[in-house]
């Protein structure tokens, strides 16, 4: 672990998420152009995501990770090119598999090689008519980290929704990009779907992850395309898609927000009206999510008024934004007693939080040590920490007023049960 000082730039290997982006969508064949060891993170981070997916009411396929291939590229194909090797590869899933498509990611090594990956899924795509995709990718190759799952996004939608392009539109119908069924919570699309539902969209498609190809066909009939993500230096690239998509197919590119807080969902809900000529709607649909949450925050203050915590961070600024989450607790009646920076954080990142902080709050700040010498209630982190009072385990983000409202009563839960750790998100 790093302590204190400043973080060199990484670069992850994108293979995983290129795979994880389309290995429970049904009838779909992922194959690394790379050594065998390169599938192994992979088919492991599948394993354990399993169980969320398949539990997921979202999520009605049935997937066992047989669906990646690897080409084995071993001391031979690093002197002679590995281009045969995947072409092979290729044809027998053609053969065997039968599948829908074929998505290719290339590793590190392929691109040291130098194989031409586009040109091999180009030829196999027109003799075996099943359409063979390549993705950006090479493994740690990339100057800049590459969002494996943007990546498959972009080249299912150019492969297999563009031609589409002429479908008539359905007022009802809107396609998500940055979040979706496999990486997101299943609290998060339902508070998403209910926020969308509160003007009229009934259809709401969130590609790549999970998809059939039926499905991925369907968002050529989407009337109007978003963008939402919860990492903000991958958010950017996939606006700019979205507008992409939107231009492609004569749509309209809604440019809004993430609904993180009570205030942002407001503005969400404003934003999202006035995209649609709908701003009197949501200006009712405001004052209603105002009033529900006031009948709810009445009630459990009622559990939580007077209450003091200290809330303990380790997470940096760019991830976890302190300020919404004191005013909430303020609202409810609970107190801070002050702020705990955890190891985790380097200088620059404390210091960073403090001056954001500084100018709307005054309250002490601590070091990690003070977790074992606290007489709070209730101690909040941001990540587990062995700390003597009972322990509230908070994410780093939720969505809309259903994410506010479970959030408080998660916290009501770890206080009235005592319990030594309770976490947001499970």
């Amino acid at each position: 672990m790093i302590r204190n000082s400043e973080r060199k730039k990484v670069i992850h290997c994108n293979l995983m998420s290129v795979f994880l982006a389309a290995a429970y969508n049904p009838r779909a064949s992922i194959v690394f152009h790379a050594p065998k060891s390169c599938s192994h993170i992979a088919h492991n981070a599948f394993w354990e995501m399993r169980l969320k997916i398949t539990t997921n009411k979202y999520f009605n396929g049935q997937c066992d990770g047989s669906n990646l291939f690897v080409t084995g590229l071993a001391d031979k194909e690093a002197i002679f090119g590995g281009e045969k090797l995947l072409k092979a590869c290729l044809l027998d899933i053609a053969a065997v598999r039968k599948p829908e498509y074929i998505i290719v990611a290339a590793g590190c090594a392929a691109g040291v090689i130098g194989d031409d990956v586009e040109a091999i899924c180009r030829e196999t795509e027109a003799s075996t008519g099943i359409p063979v995709l390549c993705v950006e990718g090479s493994g740690f190759m990339n100057q800049k980290a590459v969002d494996g799952v943007l990546s498959v996004t972009k080249a299912l939608c150019q492969k297999l929704v563009y031609p589409l392009s002429g479908t008539a539109k359905n007022p009802a119908a809107l396609a998500v990009f940055g979040i979706n069924v496999i990486f997101s919570r299943e609290s998060e699309i339902d508070e998403i779907n209910r926020l969308l539902g509160l003007f009229g969209f009934k259809n709401i498609y969130y590609p790549p992850g999970g998809m059939t190809l039926k499905q991925l066909q369907e968002t050529a009939a989407v009337s109007a395309v978003t963008a939402i993500g919860f990492i903000p230096k991958n958010l950017e690239a996939v606006r700019v898609f979205a507008r992409q998509f939107a231009e492609t197919m004569q749509i309209s590119y809604i440019n809004l927000g993430i609904p993180s807080s009570l205030e942002a969902t407001y503005e969400w809900l404003l934003d999202l009206g006035t995209a649609l000529g709908r701003k009197q709607e949501a200006i009712k649909a405001v004052e209603k999510e105002r009033l529900a949450y006031s009948e709810f925050l009445q009630n459990i203050t009622a559990l939580l008024q007077g209450k003091s915590y200290i809330l303990a961070i380790s997470l940096p600024q760019r991830y976890f934004e302190p300020l919404p989450i004191i005013k909430m607790l303020e609202e409810a009646g609970l107190k801070l007693q002050g702020i705990i920076f955890c190891d985790e954080l380097t200088t620059a990142e404390q210091l960073m939080h403090k001056k954001l902080l500084g100018k709307n709050l005054k309250t002490n700040y601590y070091d990690e040590t003070k977790l074992q010498n606290t007489f709070v209630d209730l101690v909040i982190t941001t990540a587990p920490k062995k700390c003597s009072r009972p322990q509230y385990c908070i994410g780093f983000r939720r969505v809309g007023r259903k994410g506010s409202e479970n959030f408080l009563l998660k916290l009501a839960e770890t206080l009235t049960e005592q319990r030594e750790l309770v976490y947001e998100n499970r």
